[in-house]
């Protein structure tokens, strides 16, 4: 039984974001999306693993993805995120505008965006033989952990089917970063997540009680194991759609 399958774990989560700030917007407003929801330009490259289109979890996502789209007041504070673009990150890249400690290699900070690109491809693509041979290859088996509304968006948190493969998506994670020479701040502690929403406007109590009751409304679809592929080395313009340069596979 997963965290989610109590209400109180559901509600522990999404008041998480009811907190107090002096910031007009959520922290993706203006970077990724305006405050009325247009998409924005956010170049950057990253490693993940796209949900693929026979999920176990893809119609309880579908469901809470329409849900949304047709509230008729959480519609209008959100941003919607195409169902093609969902996906779980494993590590992240670089972002042309994100520039804060420790987000970008010591000896790449002042590169371009392309030349950053193009030392990780020429990393990333040389590691798939070891992952097979350290027992880092596909498939991945994951499982849902809990439902997630934090300081920027909304979607699930994932995490690893049992012990063992949670401790081995870990060291996936390791090898993947070592491989693009750094590791993040939030490296050991980061979450698996998927994103399915961007907040536009901060949660109030009203909002939050409306989240809980649609999230509560399809949690035994999405209370379940899932699958999930090779890891993918993208670049993207923006948050609506990743575009594969390669898988991280065995050659």
């Amino acid at each position: 039984m997963t965290m989610a399958s109590t209400p109180s774990a559901v509600q522990a989560v999404l008041t998480t974001t009811m907190r107090s700030t002096l910031q007009p917007y959520p922290e993706g407003v203006p970077y990724k999306f305006s405050p009325h929801g247009t998409v924005q330009r956010y170049p950057g490259n990253t490693t993940l693993c796209h949900v693929p289109t026979d999920s176990a979890i893809l119609s309880g996502l579908q469901k809470l993805h329409t849900a949304l789209k047709i509230h008729p007041r959480l519609s209008n504070r959100i941003s919607l995120l195409p169902p093609a673009s969902w996906h779980m990150t494993v590590v992240d890249g670089v972002c042309e505008e994100e520039c804060e400690p420790g987000m970008w290699p010591v000896d790449m900070e002042k590169q371009h965006l392309e030349d950053s690109t193009a030392q990780f491809a020429n990393s990333l693509r040389h590691l798939g033989d070891l992952l097979e041979d350290e027992g880092l290859a596909p498939p991945y088996h994951m499982r849902f952990k809990f439902y997630d509304a934090n300081a920027v968006g909304l979607g699930i948190q994932v995490e690893g089917a049992t012990v063992e493969e949670e401790a081995r998506m870990r060291r996936l994670r390791d090898r993947v970063a070592d491989a693009m020479g750094f590791r993040a701040p939030r490296h050991a502690t980061y979450g698996f997540h998927i994103t399915v929403a961007y907040f536009l406007r901060h949660m109030d109590v009203e909002d939050m009680a409306e989240l809980n009751h649609i999230f509560a409304t399809f949690l035994v679809e999405l209370d379940r194991e899932f699958e999930l592929g090779a890891v993918e080395f993208c670049t993207f313009e923006n948050m609506h759609f990743f575009s594969r340069l390669f898988y991280v596979e065995k050659a």
